[in-house]
This record gives structure tokens, sequence and C-alpha cells, in this order.
């Protein structure tokens, strides 16, 4: 998903709130901004393979109180087949 926003005194304004945003200024029209809005949210609860990236996989671990189910091996590493080994 994408929106446009618009800067007013150097403060992003958000049409939404979100758990996670990217912001990447139009280098063509310093005030339209390209951002991507990822809508993350502790239920349900997800497994490792319906999880499609690490940064996803960290923030559930990190923000869920399931999070910590996705370090099958307790190294500090969710989900090794997308975030690797601390091994």
């Amino acid at each position: 998903m994408q929106r446009l926003l618009k800067v007013a005194a150097g403060v992003l304004l958000a049409l939404t709130p979100v758990s996670a945003l990217a912001v990447e200024q139009s280098p063509a029209n310093p005030e339209v901004y390209r951002v991507e809005v990822a809508q993350i949210s502790c239920q349900p609860r997800k497994t490792c393979g319906k999880i499609r990236s690490c940064q996803e996989a960290r923030w559930y671990m990190n923000n869920c109180s399931w999070g910590g189910r996705l370090d099958g091996d307790s190294d500090g590493a969710p989900c090794e087949r997308l975030c690797g080994s601390n091994n």
C-alpha cells in the first residue's frame, strides 16, 4: 500500500496509525514522499512459514507475547530461514 503524505513544519503527517513505516522522499518533488505501510499485528499468531521477511520476524519477536517462539534454537535470531543464525 502506498500513500502520499505532506510535511508540515518538518513533521511527517501520517494519514493512519501504522506499526511499520518506510518513507522515501521523491527526488523530483521534495514535498512528495513515497510511503510503504505495513500493517503488522500480533493477532493472529504467525509461524516462520507465514512470515515474509527478517524485519517482520524481528518485529513479532520483539513486540508479541508469543514472539520468542520464533527463535527455535534460542540464539537471539528469529526464523533462521529468513534471518540466518547467530551461532
